[in-house]
């Protein structure tokens, strides 16, 4: 692997910057660190993706009818819908998120939340139980 050596240096320089206390404050930074550390590792989706957590939002198709969906966790309540303004509309039908359940987390989500956790990032770990949880299918009636 071409510059494997560069590589683990940075994954250590960026372990090393991930327990600065500092980080309590500034929950954002704690993401943007964490996605790097993911980008270095070779995890590329989270590794790109991860600052959803500070938007907390995240636009992903419907699986059953592909339709956009906007999965919102935090300032505006914590739902799903196919309103791309459900911030400035009280009328968008919004259907709620279920969170996962922290002790069934598996691999990448099972890691992320524990380290977010072991880091004191109480809210991130939050965050991490509704982007792995479920909401239900826009097209779905009832």
């Amino acid at each position: 692997m071409a510059y494997a050596s560069e590589m683990s240096d940075l994954v250590q320089l960026t372990e090393e910057a991930l327990q600065d206390r500092g980080l309590a404050d500034d929950p954002a930074a704690y993401v943007h660190l964490l996605a790097a550390l993911l980008s270095f590792e070779g995890v590329e989706v989270w590794g790109e993706q991860l600052d959803g957590l500070n938007d907390e939002e995240y636009e992903v198709p419907c699986p059953a009818c592909s339709a956009e969906n906007f999965i919102a966790f935090g300032e505006h309540g914590f739902f799903s819908t196919t309103d791309s303004m459900y911030m400035n509309e009280t009328a968008a039908q919004k259907s709620p998120l279920q969170p996962a359940d922290a002790s069934a987390l598996e691999g990448l989500a099972q890691r992320l939340h524990s380290r977010a956790l072991a880091d004191g990032q109480t809210d991130v770990a939050h965050k991490l139980t509704y982007v792995f949880g479920e909401a239900r299918d826009c097209c779905r009636v009832g």
